[in-house]
């Protein structure tokens, strides 16, 4: 998974890399600055990202929304005695609690990481539901053509599972030769 972390602070980005490896592999892009940080945002995704920032600055409550938008998980870290930004956290930010060490930063990498991952998770079997509803229409329009043809909706569905038995292939597969009007049987 690709994080960013956002920080001219090289004691954060440094911390944030020590952690997120005891979290897993990752591929850790860093910027310094907003503009940097848009344009990476621009040109790939990120699963998560961790925005180290004074919190008055519109700039960077800018970039943190604009991460949120963009990642699946968004770690901001305010810096000084900044006032917490929880309204962030109506947004889908995580934020850092005070007082900021590597355990309350590594609890929000964990927090967002989590997130992260769980929603991989649900988009990779969203996919395969897609694909499945798919083969599922495709089986559907070709038991529909057979049935026009003389055939009941269950011999249809025989007919088709045995040619794709017989030639070793997928009842997809035989669906789709079924409908360009291409089987020969």
């Amino acid at each position: 998974m690709n994080v960013l972390i956002l920080s001219s602070s090289d004691k954060v980005y440094s911390a944030s890399l020590q952690l997120l490896g005891m979290c897993g592999n990752h591929r850790v892009l860093r910027a310094e600055t907003v503009q940097q940080a848009k344009v990476l945002v621009g040109q790939r995704e990120f699963g998560a990202a961790i925005v180290y920032a004074d919190s008055r600055d519109a700039g960077y409550r800018e970039v943190c929304l604009l991460l949120t938008a963009n990642c699946v998980a968004t770690v901001f870290v305010p810096r000084g005695e900044d006032e917490m930004p929880y309204d962030l956290c109506d947004r889908g930010v995580v934020i850092a609690e005070r007082p900021l060490t590597k355990a309350t930063l590594f609890i929000a990498l964990r927090c967002a990481l989590g997130i992260a991952y769980g929603y991989e998770k649900l988009r990779r079997e969203n996919s395969e539901l897609k694909e499945r509803l798919e083969a599922l229409r495709v089986v559907s329009r070709a038991k529909c053509i057979l049935a026009r043809r003389g055939m009941t909706e269950d011999e249809a569905h025989k007919e088709i599972e045995r040619r794709a038995m017989n030639e070793r292939r997928t009842k997809t597969d035989i669906a789709k030769e079924i409908i360009e009007g291409n089987d020969v049987q």
